[in-house]
């Protein structure tokens, strides 16, 4: 199939048929932040971060779930894209312990990202305590934004098992198992999927917190 052509921030880009506007301009050289998005787990337009300015199109668009079309014209960046990232960075960091996320560090200190603008953290007032409920991993969720990647990675994104699910509503909303049970007793098969899409350490192996404590003693 022939190629698709498409401007990128003022440069033509031959993209790929079906491809996203997030691919074809990472391809390009193009750095669009992303939260949510994971490659191997499917997950994608959930955080809006990545959204991109279209020509002929009233509202921005998410760039991970966005096919390119032939004459597409594609902005990255501008004063208004800027305001929307720095308000979902804002949020984001409000509501959740981010500081095991570099990349969300980075994109924070790049927009100028100032949460305490928004009043005082609501981190500290969700009771999501360390669940440590069976032999391999922690669950930390005070460090976890909610992008759904490991719950993709469990179900039909990678194993398929459905053994995580989603619950809650507002600031208490959060991933969690099915029924809340074990994660035994939830059907997980402790493939390790999860921990390696969470961007946050809100997974973590146990044997990792052992090394660290061990080292430390």
């Amino acid at each position: 199939m022939s190629r698709v052509p498409v401007v990128i921030n003022g440069v033509l880009v031959e993209a790929e048929p079906g491809e996203t506007i997030l691919n074809a301009a990472r391809r390009a050289g193009v750095e669009i932040p992303t939260i949510c998005h994971h490659e191997r787990t499917g997950t994608k337009g959930l955080c809006r971060l990545c959204v991109v300015e279209v020509a002929g199109r009233s509202r921005p668009e998410p760039a991970c779930a966005t096919e390119v079309a032939a004459g597409m014209v594609v902005n990255t960046e501008s004063e208004e894209l800027a305001a929307l990232r720095r308000t979902v960075l804002e949020l984001v960091a409000l509501e959740t312990n981010v500081e095991y996320d570099d990349g969300l560090a980075d994109w924070l200190e790049r927009y100028g990202a100032n949460p305490a603008r928004w009043g005082e953290p609501l981190a500290g007032r969700r009771e999501r305590q360390p669940i440590r409920d069976n032999a391999f991993y922690l669950r930390e969720y005070d460090k976890c934004y909610n992008c759904r990647r490991c719950l993709d990675a469990c179900g039909e994104g990678i194993q398929g098992v459905w053994a995580l699910a989603f619950a809650g509503r507002g600031a208490e909303a959060g991933v969690t198992t099915v029924f809340d049970l074990p994660l035994a007793e939830a059907g997980c098969v402790f493939c390790g999927n999860c921990v390696q899409v969470c961007p946050t350490g809100a997974l973590v192996p146990l044997e990792e917190i052992s090394l660290v404590e061990g080292g430390s003693s």
